[in-house]
C-alpha cells in the first residue's frame, strides 16, 4: 500500500516536470511575447504567473530550452518508472530505486539549508520509498532463488 502512494507521489511529480518542461519549450519558442505577457500578468494582478514569466525573462531563451529539456527527461523517466513499478516489473522497481536515490542529495541539502517540516517530509517520503523498493526487490529475488 505504502509503495502505491509513493508511486502515485512519484506519478504526480511527473506531471509537475512535465508541465514544466512544456511551459518552457513554449516560453523559449515565444520569448519575444513574454514581455508583454509578463505586463498582462502583472496588471490582472497574477502575480505567481507574473514570477514565472519574469524567471523566464530573467533567465533567457537558452536557458529556457534547456530548462524544457532537462525537465522533460526526467519527467519522463520518473513516469516510466513509477507505471513500470505499478505494472510490477522488476526493472521498473531498480529505476524507481535509481529516481529516488538521485533526489535524496538534492532533499539532503534542502533539509540542511532551509529545514522545515515540508523538507523533512519529503526527505522521509523519499527515504520510506527507498526501503520499501529495496524490501521489494530482495522479496523478489528470494522468490526467484
Amino acid at each position: 500500500m505504502l509503495l502505491r502512494l509513493i508511486i502515485i507521489k512519484k506519478l504526480l511529480v511527473a506531471v509537475l516536470l512535465l508541465t514544466v518542461a512544456v511551459l518552457a519549450l513554449v516560453g523559449s519558442y515565444r520569448y519575444d511575447e513574454l514581455p508583454q505577457l509578463l505586463q498582462e500578468c502583472t496588471d490582472n494582478d497574477h502575480a505567481l504567473l507574473a514570477a514565472v514569466v519574469g524567471r523566464g525573462l530573467q533567465d533567457g531563451q537558452t536557458r529556457l530550452l534547456l530548462t524544457a529539456l532537462v525537465t522533460g527527461v526526467y519527467g519522463v523517466l520518473i513516469a516510466v518508472a513509477a507505471i513500470a513499478t505499478w505494472l510490477k516489473r522488476r526493472w521498473g522497481e531498480w529505476l524507481l530505486l535509481a529516481v529516488l536515490l538521485s533526489s535524496l542529495p538534492m532533499e539532503l541539502h534542502e533539509i540542511t539549508t532551509e529545514p522545515n517540516s515540508v523538507n523533512l517530509t519529503l526527505t522521509g517520503v523519499t527515504l520510506l520509498g527507498i526501503w520499501i523498493v529495496v524490501g521489494q526487490l530482495r522479496r523478489s529475488r528470494l522468490r526467484e532463488e
